[in-house]
């Protein structure tokens, strides 16, 4: 997908008896909203994942429940060690982003977004609504 607003999670939690995983972002990073296609979030680079349950801190994320029917797939957990950074696709950007006091730029025409980029600018968005008072008497 070519959506230039992501978030940054790790994966903090294997939990192979349920076949998920879960990840430090929760609705304080990525909203509660859904969309009518379900869910809260995508995780990049793996459609057949999905954001099942989400508190304030943290996300639960399972196979999508079509290729769980399928008995012989299973959770790429090799793909999802503790402690590595997941790339996710929030549904709602603009209230994904005032969740944030700082973000992150970094150059990827080809949206791969990999830990490893350089970060090469950091930007702080401007919040609420700001005045101009000039005393022109």
């Amino acid at each position: 997908s070519q959506v230039a607003g992501r978030v940054m999670a790790r994966v903090i939690g294997h939990y192979e008896d349920r076949d998920t995983i879960l990840i430090d972002a929760g609705a304080t990073a990525l909203t509660k909203e859904t969309t009518p296609q379900g869910g809260m979030c995508s995780i990049g680079g793996y459609p057949h994942l999905v954001c099942l349950k989400m508190s304030q801190e943290v996300t639960i994320v399972k196979l999508d429940s079509a290729v769980s029917k399928d008995t012989t797939t299973r959770f790429p957990f090799e793909d999802f060690p503790i402690g590595s950074l997941v790339n996710l696709l929030p549904n709602h950007s603009c209230l994904s982003a005032a969740c944030f006091d700082k973000y992150y730029i970094i150059d990827d025409p080809t949206c791969t977004f990999s830990p490893d980029q350089e970060v090469v600018d950091e930007w702080i968005p401007t919040k609420g609504f700001a005045l101009n008072e000039t005393n022109d008497t």
